[in-house]
Formats: structure tokens, sequence, C-alpha cells
């Protein structure tokens, strides 16, 4: 439309210019040619700027034409691959695993209430020193009486509660030649008050449940069982403490009835605490023994040959402070080193 070569391949700036431009090949080469000998009459240096940026925004204009589909020569691209792998049966029931712990860590939170019953088989069965089971209904009125939510667990109990420490296993295992999950281990310690007896005892328990799961349920894995043992019961001697299936032993259930009395039986005379006590985290009660996770405390501390004097030690050098119990004493077991190591006693 005009004899200047650069608004004859460009097109017109007006209303009636078409969306898509094409240009002859042969002008579309000779454009910078053009420009560069000077050959356009109306050539300045504020023209050859103009052109210059009709070009630039033409340019960023030609593919936006493309997109809709206006270009005769513009091939559609895509992204996708050429292959999607479908998720392998090992991958699914890692991932079901992982979902299974972080249920049970919610129904311990909860002390199971609700209890998820999706993942549990309908004939579901459970084992403790004193009680077997089966079926999920059993199951959850076995723990709403232990918490208290039946008619029964309101007369019998009160104040139950369960403290989670941690859950391990569930790693996907090869069993006669098929995938498989192994069990999945939960640590914890249950206590509970027997408020139908008249001086309302606390029984407490740490131990650990076993829980077989298969492949299977709406959750696509599904517990079919669950072993439960305690630590001052089922620990067998000269076992592999790493080995949670190993250590822990079946015994008979009237070594567990027993173990479950002794600990409703009233204490008779008990001397009150001379302080009160650092709050801790029962972690284990064994035969005989306890181990207890204490919080951190700023304490007085002492050597001492003879109990007595350690008390007295301390007593006097906190006079005032209002200490706080237990009374943490520390023994080495090194009496036949040539320079034994001096027994501690420290006062929170």
């Amino acid at each position: 439309r005009s004899s200047c070569p650069c608004h004859f391949i460009f097109g017109s700036s007006s209303a009636e210019s078409p969306l898509f431009i094409q240009a002859p090949q042969p002008a579309r080469h000779s454009i910078l040619p053009s420009l560069e000998a000077g050959n356009c009459p109306r050539l300045q240096p504020r023209r050859t700027m103009k052109c210059l940026t009709v070009f630039t925004a033409l340019a960023a204009v030609r593919p936006r034409v493309a997109a809709f589909g206006r270009a005769p020569h513009a091939r559609p691209r895509t992204n996708l691959p050429s292959a999607v792998e479908a998720p392998s049966a090992g991958s699914e029931l890692s991932a079901r695993a992982s979902k299974l712990k972080q249920v049970l860590e919610k129904e311990y939170i909860t002390f199971f209430d609700p209890m998820v019953t999706s993942w549990y088989a309908p004939e579901v069965s459970f084992r403790d020193p004193m009680t077997s089971l089966s079926g999920v209904d059993s199951y959850q009125n076995n723990v709403d009486m232990l918490a208290g939510r039946t008619l029964m667990g309101k007369v019998l109990f009160e104040g139950a509660g369960i403290i989670l420490h941690s859950v391990t296993g569930g790693e996907i295992v090869e069993r006669n030649g098929e995938v498989a999950v192994d069990d999945i281990i939960t640590r914890w310690t249950l206590r509970v008050t027997a408020k139908v007896l008249p001086w309302t005892p606390e029984a407490v328990f740490s131990g650990i449940s076993v829980y077989k799961v298969q492949p299977g349920g709406p959750e696509g894995l599904q517990i079919v069982g669950q072993t439960d043992f305690w630590d001052s019961i089922n620990i067998a001697e000269g076992t592999d403490s790493l080995n949670a299936k190993e250590q822990y032993q079946e015994v008979p259930k009237p070594t567990a009835v027993q173990h479950f009395l002794d600990q409703l039986k009233p204490e008779g005379f008990v001397a009150p605490s001379a302080a009160v006590e650092v709050p801790y985290v029962l972690l284990r009660a064994g035969d005989g023994y306890e181990i207890r996770r204490y919080p951190g405390f700023v304490g007085a501390q002492t050597t001492y040959e003879r109990r007595d004097v350690g008390y007295g030690s301390l007593g006097a050098f906190s006079k005032g402070m209002d200490p706080l119990a237990p009374s943490i004493c520390r023994v080495y077991n090194d009496e036949d080193s040539a320079e034994p190591t001096e027994k501690t006693m420290t006062w929170p």
C-alpha cells in the first residue's frame, strides 16, 4: 500500500489490517538490505526506529496467532510423556502401611475414640497376657470398657490412659514369592485406676503390641491380629533386646492374672514423699525395675559414702530452696577397679 518497502512488508497499522499477515518471501529477505542501503525514499533516523519497532511488535504477535490455530503450517506440541509407568504392588502396599501407622498413632492418642474399624479385618483376633477374643465388635468393646466408656467400665475403672512411645515395622517383604507387609510394632505405657476398690489402686503396664497385617479390606491393607506383651512378665532372659519377636515370649495366663492382682493389693504403710516429685514419663515397668524419662532440671549434687550423710549434706545446702523428689543416687558397678568411681546423690 505504500512505496516504502517497510510498509509493504508489515502492512498498514489501520483497523482494516488483517490479524494474520503474510509477506512474500523475497520481500521478507530484502527488508534489512533496504534499510542498510538507504533505499527507502522516506527513510530517516526516526523512521528507522518506527520500522524496527513495528517489526519487533509483529514478531511478538505472530506466536499468539499460531496459538489460535490460524497459522497454516503450525503443528500442535505436547509435553505428555510417551509412556506412564503403573505403580508397583510393593509401592502401593508401602504407602498403605505408612497410612496405617498414622492411623494407629491417632488411635493411641485418643485412646481408640474413635476406633477406625475400616483398617481391621472383621474376624480380627486380639490377645494379651490375660485376654483372648476375636471380631471387631469384641475388640472395640474391650477397649471401651477399659477406657470407662461402657457401663461396666464406668463401674470398674477410671483415669485410663495410654502413652505411645513409638511405631515401627511395616516394611515390604517377600513371603513365599509374594509381596507382603512385615509386622507393625507399637511401644506404649498403659495406666488404669481400679475405682471399684476403696483404696483406688493404679495398675501400670508397659509393653509392645505386634500387629499382623495383610493386603485386603476397604483400605487396601488390614489388621488381622494383635498380640500384646508386657515388659514385666513377657521378656525372656538371654534374648536379643533389639529383636522384639525373639525377646518377648508368651507366659501362662495365671502368671499374668497374679501380676495384675499384685498391683491392686493395698500397699500398707507408705511413708509420705518429702517433696513434690518431678513429673516423668514411664517408659518401661519391668520385673522389679522402672525406666523413666525425666525432664531437664537444675539440681544440687554431692558425693557420699553413706546415704544418710548424703541426705544431710544436700539438706543443709538446699535449706530454703524447696528441693523436689526423688533423690537420684548414681552407683557405678566398678568396685573391682583400682580407683572406683564415687557414688553421687542429686536433688532436683
